[in-house]
């Protein structure tokens, strides 16, 4: 399970250290592609299979189907961690989530949220303002 909030700095090459708390959990390899809302999703490999593999089974012919594959997959990029627990994160995506020198890393269970720091306290705030504490489990049944 992906849990917590890290706030780490790249290096000048465009590479991540991922938090200790969750490198052993990633040690196997991620994928990185574009996410929703101007953020990155980091999923570990198998998790990203498990998807690619619920999306396979979906028609040519529908067209969200189309829309999803082409938003997740020519910009996937999968790599595994150095030893020092560092990723590379290419160019392409660092500009569509607009991060430059620090990444928020966001855990959300089976896959993690890579955020420019600025950008994820305003969708904080967003959520804050958006929904009521009855909303966020509402229909959960706990």
């Amino acid at each position: 399970m992906l849990i917590g909030q890290f706030e780490h700095s790249l290096d000048t090459k465009g590479r991540l250290t991922l938090p200790s708390g969750l490198a052993g959990q990633l040690a196997a390899g991620v994928v990185l592609t574009s996410g929703l809302e101007g953020c990155i999703y980091l999923f570990p490999a198998a998790e990203f299979e498990k998807l690619s593999g619920r999306i396979r089974e979906l028609p040519f012919t529908d067209t969200r189907a189309r829309k999803l594959r082409r938003r997740l997959f020519p910009q996937a990029h999968a790599v595994d961690p150095d030893k020092q627990r560092r990723i590379l994160i290419p160019q392409w995506l660092r500009d569509h989530a607009g991060i430059t020198d620090r990444v928020l890393i966001a855990g959300m269970d089976i896959y993690a949220e890579l955020w420019a720091p600025d950008a994820w306290r305003e969708q904080s705030e967003y959520l804050s303002d958006e929904l009521t504490d009855e909303e966020y489990f509402a229909g959960l049944d706990v």
